[in-house]
């Protein structure tokens, strides 16, 4: 079974679907970054992303029309680094599609697509996961303090 990636406005049907799992998941996952904020705030955004012709584009990844994982191109992701754009931002796959090279199919349709709109760099930043994006071409930048953890700030150059 093969992985297709795709953004998440183009996902027809199943769009209302997704925000809803995605939002769930993106909460649950970095709520200790985002203190104070609620799921019902992530959905709205999600939702108000389908409408938009800039950023934050969305795109997932799907075996079929099953949620398989999802990463977003971001104007910014680190409200303290606002002069740095884009972003490869909120890259999650499920537990039990992991180690699939789902990350990494994400990862480079995002590079991909930052490309096509002709940035020079793609920023993120990491909190555990530095070896794996260095694994696929990312440098680090900076180790900082940010939102009461540290996190690794990467690039890499497009």
């Amino acid at each position: 079974m093969s992985v297709t990636v795709k953004a998440l406005r183009d996902c027809g049907g199943y769009v209302d679907e997704y925000v809803a799992q995605l939002a769930r998941w993106h909460h649950d996952e970095w709520l200790h970054l985002n203190p104070g904020a609620t799921l019902e705030k992530r959905l709205l955004r999600y939702q108000n992303s389908l409408t938009t012709t800039g950023l934050p584009e969305i795109f997932v990844a799907c075996f079929n029309n099953e949620l398989a994982g999802s990463a977003t191109l971001d104007k910014e992701d680190m409200d303290t680094r606002v002069h740095l754009t884009p972003w490869l931002a909120s890259l999650y796959v499920v537990p039990e599609h992991r180690g699939q090279g789902i990350a990494s199919a994400l990862i480079q349709y995002i590079i991909n697509e930052a490309r096509q709109r002709e940035f020079k760099n793609i920023y993120l930043f990491t909190e555990d996961q530095t070896e794996f994006y260095k694994k696929r071409g990312w440098r680090l930048l900076e180790t900082v303090e940010y939102r009461n953890a540290e996190v690794d700030l990467m690039t890499q150059r497009l």
